[in-house]
């Protein structure tokens, strides 16, 4: 196993420890006092649990093999991603304007990350499609859900600094971008072209 593929699966279980933020103070304190409902954390943390989960279980070989399935499964994961980081962003909208003083000012500013975060992401999800290698392929839809999770995280620490657990997503997340870069560069010269 290569240092890629550590990185990689350290990164698949940061991004499973989001599950952890169900047991924070805060979180719990909105649960009880009804200022949260539960479907509705589900759908905006859950994704990062099955992301997770699912990254953590694909084995570092099958990126090499010429598995079309892997590549289904990591695509489904980026683009699903890409829709769940544009609801995380009108979330925060909601958050911002519900909590913050000046809060236009600072949904202009927030506004302008939100380019940086939404669009590393869609642009993995672009360069998955552009490679022409299965492998590879899979791994740069893996890099868009790695980004747009610790993305997610890092904004929810910034105006929830209560969630403590999103600590590991915020590094799980770099750490599957980085992973995979690494094993991109490992496998690209093995990795047979798709021949369309």
């Amino acid at each position: 196993m290569n240092w890629g593929s550590i990185l990689f699966r350290l990164g698949a279980l940061g991004l499973f420890l989001t599950l952890g933020v169900f047991w924070n103070k805060p979180m719990v304190q909105d649960l009880q006092n009804g200022t949260a409902e539960w479907p509705v954390l589900i759908i905006l943390f859950g994704f990062a649990v099955i992301a997770g989960l699912v990254l953590l279980l694909i084995p570092s070989g099958l990126f090499m093999s010429r598995s079309r399935a892997l590549m289904y499964v990591t695509h489904g994961l980026c683009l699903l991603s890409i829709l769940w980081i544009l609801l995380w962003c009108f979330v925060w909208l909601a958050l911002i304007a519900s909590h913050w003083d000046n809060a236009e000012m600072f949904i202009k500013h927030i506004a302008d990350l939100h380019l940086f975060g939404v669009g590393f992401t869609m642009a993995a999800y672009g360069a998955g499609w552009i490679s022409l290698q299965l492998g590879e392929r899979s791994l740069r839809f893996a890099m868009g859900v790695g980004w747009a999770i610790s993305y997610m995280a890092w904004i929810n620490l910034y105006l929830q600094p209560g969630l403590t657990w999103l600590w590991a997503p915020a590094l799980g997340g770099l750490l599957v971008v980085l992973g995979a870069f690494f094993m991109i560069r490992k496998f690209s010269s093995t990795l047979k072209p798709l021949h369309l």
